[in-house]
């Protein structure tokens, strides 16, 4: 009896509000980290690229990626129903962007450090990507890539934030910040770039908001 008791109270700790709560605990970190990086991110070199903090810094972005999908999925689920087809597609282009993340992420830590010595100039390249940058070298899709998770990025979170402020579930001024933090990345076009990662900051607290709103949600 004990025994069958103590597998039903296991099975009622793991419940839907839980898992939601957990989600928007990891938007909180994700937001949290997306500020941090900005301002330990090493510069976009291949003599960067040598260093053991290169590593850490990518696999810290990896994390974060990793947290964002799992934090933006509970955000979107909890306000599904009233966010509609807008919410849908905002969240899907919005989670393909930390999808694309974690890609480029695991690129950059696992494998540019293997080719800084028989392939400089493709290093060089992918190293340069986003900070506009010209490779030298042939770099394959990824050229095309690059913007395209840009517009990803934008369209993305601002449909969701537009989405949010729509549903009216979760505080308007959290849902307007996420869709001013998704279009003023449009600046890193006049802002020369490392300058330019201090766009990032507005997406970071308003996915500390959006993790902390869907954290607090009542049961």
């Amino acid at each position: 009896m004990n025994i069958e008791h103590n597998k039903e109270g296991s099975k009622s700790i793991i419940t839907p509000h839980v898992l939601k709560r957990w989600s928007g605990f990891m938007a909180v970190i994700a937001g949290i980290l997306y500020i941090v990086i900005q301002f330990i991110h090493p510069t976009d070199d291949i003599s960067s690229v040598h260093t053991n903090f290169w590593v850490v810094v990518a696999c810290l972005t990896i994390a974060m990626s990793l947290f964002n999908l799992i934090g933006i999925t509970g955000f979107y689920i909890s306000q599904a129903k009233e966010a509609g087809w807008l919410g849908l597609v905002g969240f899907l282009l919005f989670n393909l962007f930390w999808l694309m993340s974690i890609i480029f992420s695991f690129i950059e830590a696992f494998v540019l450090p293997l080719l800084t010595s028989d392939a400089e100039k493709f290093v060089e390249g992918m190293v340069g990507l986003f900070g506009g940058t010209v490779s030298e070298v042939h770099l394959g899709i990824f050229p095309i890539l690059a913007p395209l998770a840009g517009v990803l990025y934008m369209l993305g979170g601002l449909l969701l934030g537009i989405a949010t402020l729509r549903a009216r579930v979760f505080p308007r001024p959290a849902a307007i910040l996420l869709a001013f933090a998704s279009v003023v990345t449009i600046a890193a076009a006049i802002i020369p770039h490392p300058f330019d990662r201090a766009l990032a900051i507005p997406m970071g607290l308003a996915l500390i908001w959006m993790g902390y709103a869907v954290w607090s949600e009542r049961k």
